[in-house]
């Protein structure tokens, strides 16, 4: 069949040739162009591009006559991109084999187009020069741009002079490239579309940023947004504008203030010249409302606000347009048992806040919620004093006493020893949660928010005996029960207990050591504070050290002598001690 067709378009171009040469001044050029053509394509090389005449075209394909031996055939789809093609169009083949094993020419018009555009490509490559390319759309790391039939990949990082958030645009888009790298062995070239830009910015950047300054406001359009800020585009050059540099008031992150394609005004507030790096600002453009914030919210005035931020330390809450204050969890509530502030409030609640503190120049409002309502525990102790009966809530148990919640959510102590006098630990006492008790007050420090509690004082009777025996400055014999660091904790023999501190344990300060005593051993003490409500105790061997000295400088015996003659035998005394010191001084150096 092949060969067939060939005899078939060997007689044609024969016909052809003849009609050509007989043909009228018309059609002298393409002869000439023809004897031309075959002078040209005297040396045909394998594996390279040669010139060829379209001699038939057929539903079936094209035949190409390149002066070999037989026709050549091409499939009618290596045209397409030629548009339209007529008999006698002299076109570029790729010559594969001038005869295979059957004797046919092989060639190609795809693989020709393809071969003149590689050496194009590398010839671009090598003296640096800008072509143009269709990005066809978007590949694993990059896209695909098709450059004279040839797919050549462009990289992300090469798209732009940034990484775009927004690549839309791009997409079916012709765009000038630089050819980066060509891999002859895989078949790959690389090209970028950042180096263009970059030239081109370059040239006109220089120009602009020679005659720009600190201060000087600027219109540009975002270009792109990042995390920690957006970068803006002038045309010739780009500037970062900062997160913090957006508004006065608190942005989390910068898509809630800008989006891509945004105009926006922003002045310059720092040049590197070195780097050519631009830094801006949006918020140095607006008044500064952190500038008269102290006289407009005083420490210690109320104002309100709306909730913009929860957080696990405590919430933001926005007080006016830009300015924002932080209201630490300890301060939502008079309660010490908010762990999470989502609990009691929730974002876009409008809230009412004194002013703790403040820090203009930082931009930082310390507020309160708690301080706008009233303070439970000044409350109870408004209500309530020392000795007082009142009725709680067990809330919980510890090692060391039982928490008791009064009205109010404040909750107060019952420390194990005023529990009972017996020694009973707290689990044998038959407590329950939730259940309804009756206490005594036995201390309030609502600054410190403190309570203490006892339930011995109004149940035991004997304990009440007790107490009703002692009084202040008598003298008592006790057992050291326990030895602190700077207190001794003693037990009277009515099983009462009381503290001595380490400052009253003796007049002596080389005295006053807490570790010269041990548990069991007995004392005797004077009662210098007692609390007949509470059996509080507070004992000192310091004082009773006093009274003894008193008692021997002050004898009975002494009643009818004059101050003047005791004073005289005192320092008598003194003097007859100091001889003594002296004499067995002397007798030690002998």
């Amino acid at each position: 069949m092949q060969k067939l067709l060939n005899n078939k378009m060997t007689k044609n171009l024969e016909e052809l040739r003849e009609d050509n040469l007989t043909a009228n001044t018309n059609n002298e050029s393409f002869a000439q162009l023809f004897e031309e053509f075959e002078k040209d394509n005297q040396r045909l090389v394998e594996g390279g591009v040669v010139k060829g005449v379209i001699v038939e075209i057929s539903e079936k394909g094209v035949a190409v006559d390149i002066g070999a031996k037989s026709i050549g055939f091409i499939e009618l789809s290596e045209f397409k991109r030629d548009g339209e093609i007529n008999e006698g169009d002299v076109v570029d083949v790729f010559l594969h084999r001038l005869e295979n094993k059957r004797g046919d020419l092989i060639i190609s018009r795809e693989n020709a187009r393809r071969y003149i555009s590689w050496n194009y490509l590398r010839e671009c490559m090598e003296n640096k020069i800008v072509i143009d390319g269709k990005i066809l759309g978007r590949v694993k790391g990059g896209y695909a741009v098709d450059v004279n039939g040839i797919i050549c990949f462009l990289p992300r990082s090469q798209v732009d002079t940034m990484l775009l958030s927004d690549d839309e645009f791009l997409i079916n888009k012709d765009e000038k490239l630089h050819v980066l790298k060509i891999d002859d062995l895989r078949g790959n070239v690389v090209v970028s579309r950042r180096a263009i830009i970059e030239s081109q910015r370059n040239i006109e950047k220089e120009k602009v940023l020679a005659k720009i300054n600190v201060g000087d406001a600027l219109d540009g359009v975002v270009k792109n947004i990042t995390d920690y800020g957006a970068f803006i585009d002038f045309g010739s050059f780009d500037g970062l504008l900062h997160l913090t540099d957006i508004s006065w008031c608190r942005v989390r992150h910068p898509s809630e203030a800008l989006k891509v394609g945004q105009e926006v005004k922003v002045q310059v507030i720092k040049y590197d010249e070195k780097t050519k790096r631009v830094s801006l600002g949006m918020k140095q453009l607006q008044q500064n409302p952190w500038e008269s914030i102290a006289e407009r919210y005083p420490v210690g005035s109320t104002t309100k606000g709306k909730v913009t931020n929860i957080t696990s330390y405590g919430a933001f809450v926005e007080i006016e347009a830009g300015i924002e204050g932080l209201v630490h969890v300890s301060e939502i509530s008079w309660m010490k048992n908010v762990t999470n502030p989502n609990k009691v409030i929730s974002p876009d609640q409008e809230v009412e806040v004194m002013i703790l503190d403040i820090n203009a120049q930082n931009h930082r409002i310390s507020l309160g919620i708690k301080q706008c309502k009233k303070n439970p525990w000044q409350e109870f102790s408004e209500k309530h004093k020392v000795g007082d009966i009142a009725s709680g809530i067990i809330k919980d148990f510890t090692d060391f006493g039982v928490f008791v919640e009064f009205d109010g959510g404040i909750e107060g102590l019952i420390h194990k020893s005023d529990i009972a006098e017996n020694g009973e630990s707290i689990q044998e006492s038959n407590f329950k949660k939730n259940e309804k008790i009756d206490v005594m007050i036995l201390g309030i420090n609502y600054e410190k928010e403190r309570i203490s509690l006892g339930i011995k004082q109004i149940t035991n009777g004997e304990f009440k005996d007790d107490i009703a025996k002692i009084d202040e400055g008598s003298i008592l014999s006790c057992v050291v029960i326990n030895v602190k660091k700077d207190f001794l904790e003693v037990e009277l023999d009515s099983g009462l207990k009381g503290i001595i501190k380490r400052l009253d344990l003796s007049k002596n300060k080389s005295d006053q050591k807490t570790e010269k005593f041990e548990v069991g051993d007995r004392i005797e003490a004077k009662v210098i504070t007692f609390n007949k409500t509470t059996g509080k105790l507070l004992l000192s061997i310091k004082a009773l050290e006093a009274d003894s000295q008193d008692d021997h400088i002050y004898s009975p015996s002494d009643s009818g002598s004059s101050i003047g003659s005791i004073a005289g035998d005192v320092l008598e005394s003194l003097s007859f001690d100091d001889d003594q010191n002296d004499k067995s001084k002397k007798d030690s150096k002998e």
